[in-house]
């Protein structure tokens, strides 16, 4: 399986539960109605409607039991493999089963000739509304490119012929060394033409090396690749995300950096970041006296860092040395970190992030990055006044180790650990440990 929360799986998802929850509707309606309007040999009468009324309660035991139980017999699933198929049967003895329980719950019994009705027009229904979009909406395929040793491709391509997904079509392989496979052979990764097709595809499933898995991040960007975890990437992968035949893959990707979290992170900074400048703005107005009184120097200073995408920007600071010492005012702002109160602009202006590794001056980066090659994908995303490896390294810990917690931030964001660092941040500002 490629991807299962991309646009296409959610929208099938939400169409196939929506296409339940009429179906469930539809089947509660007709066997309502038989049993008030038709007489039926095996039955004594005709069902009064107080006996059963025809209500929102009803309608939402009926939808809500209907898609626990498919749900539960893996209808909603999108890995089916042959064995694991689901049970169109097997869901409706489940179904029966929790709609009777559920009803007996919020005291409104189901009539047994209702529920079997219930069951039946569903069990008619339900396949008839599973083929119907797969009939009318074919899916398109996305193109991939398997990364890895000739071993681990002809592997991950054995899985895919065993389970035939039509979602995906492998149009080659790249590796450092060649096979005769029965996909193209694209070439090594530092061929210039191989990256261009690399970054180019919809999709690359990785099986190679730690230090080919980080260049393959830098020719892929934020949109990352999928990783065919091996036993100790399952040792550390948090969850995963879909599969080749029974073996797990892995996302790896920079989600802060594109798509919709991106726009989410935006718009974190800048309602956060607004929002702190105005609360503040007495702060700044205190600060910017006390500097202008101690020397008559200028309050404000831009300094050129490095941003997203390796593209130096200028950053705000409010000025905290003369004549390269720290002045008695700095000081006093640098342990309580209000010089950095000005980089809110550079957050307003879409410089900078609330939180994101620190950006480097340009020669201090490019010195760090002769002896780390792989110090650049921080800038993949755009710099913070915050950052996990602030709050979790040292000051003088060695980039290497500054570079791991900035990567294990940018694949595993969230707007919860941004809010975390952010609060654990403002309370290292208040206890004047800063420096």
């Amino acid at each position: 399986m490629i991807r299962p929360r991309s646009k296409e799986a959610v929208f099938r998802i939400g169409l196939a539960v929506f296409g339940d929850v009429a179906i469930s509707c539809i089947a509660l309606t007709a066997a309502v109605a038989v049993r008030r309007n038709v007489p039926l040999q095996f039955t004594k009468s005709l069902l009064p409607s107080i006996n059963f009324p025809l209500d929102i309660l009803g309608f939402v035991l009926v939808t809500a039991t209907l898609i626990a139980a498919l749900s539960l017999s893996g209808f909603y699933r999108q890995r089916l493999t042959p064995r694991g198929r689901p049970r169109l049967a097997v869901a409706m003895v489940m179904r029966v089963v929790l709609l009777t329980t559920a009803a007996t719950f919020v005291a409104r019994p189901v009539p047994r000739t209702i529920l079997i009705a219930i069951a039946i027009v569903e069990a008619m229904l339900i396949p008839l509304w599973r083929w119907l979009p797969q009939a009318t909406m074919r899916i398109r395929p996305r193109q991939a490119i398997l990364f890895g040793s000739p071993a681990e491709v002809s592997s991950a391509l054995s899985a895919l012929d065993l389970t035939a997904d039509p979602r995906l079509r492998v149009i080659g392989w790249a590796g450092d060394a060649s096979a005769e496979l029965p996909v193209p052979y694209l070439g090594p990764i530092t061929n210039l033409e191989t990256r261009a097709r690399l970054r180019e595809v919809e999709e690359v499933i990785c099986s190679g090396s730690t230090r080919e898995r980080l260049d393959l991040l830098r020719v892929r960007g934020p949109r990352g690749f999928l990783l065919l975890a091996s036993h100790a990437d399952a040792l550390l992968a948090s969850s995963t995300l879909g599969w080749i035949g029974d073996q797990p893959l892995v996302q790896v990707a920079v989600g802060c950096a594109i798509g919709f979290q991106a726009g989410m992170k935006r718009t974190l900074d800048l309602v956060i970041g607004s929002a702190l400048v105005i609360l503040t703005l007495p702060l700044w107005l205190i600060a910017v006296l006390a500097i202008w009184i101690e020397d008559r120097g200028p309050v404000f200073i831009r300094q050129l860092r490095v941003g997203q995408g390796g593209i130096p920007f200028p950053m705000w600071k409010l000025r905290s040395m003369r004549d390269g010492r720290v002045t008695r005012v700095g000081s006093l702002l640098r342990s309580y970190h209000i010089d950095e109160l000005a980089q809110l602009l550079n957050v307003i202006t879409g410089d900078m992030s609330l939180v994101g590794p620190r950006p480097e001056r340009p020669d201090i980066a490019d010195d760090i990055q002769r002896e780390l090659p792989d110090f650049d994908l921080r800038c993949l995303v755009r710099p913070g006044i915050a950052g996990l490896a602030q709050v979790s390294a040292e000051y003088d810990s060695d980039p290497e180790v500054k570079l791991r917690y900035d990567l294990m931030y940018m694949c595993d964001w969230s707007l919860m650990l941004d809010v975390r660092l952010l609060l654990h941040s403002v309370s290292t500002s208040l206890s004047g440990s800063g420096v």
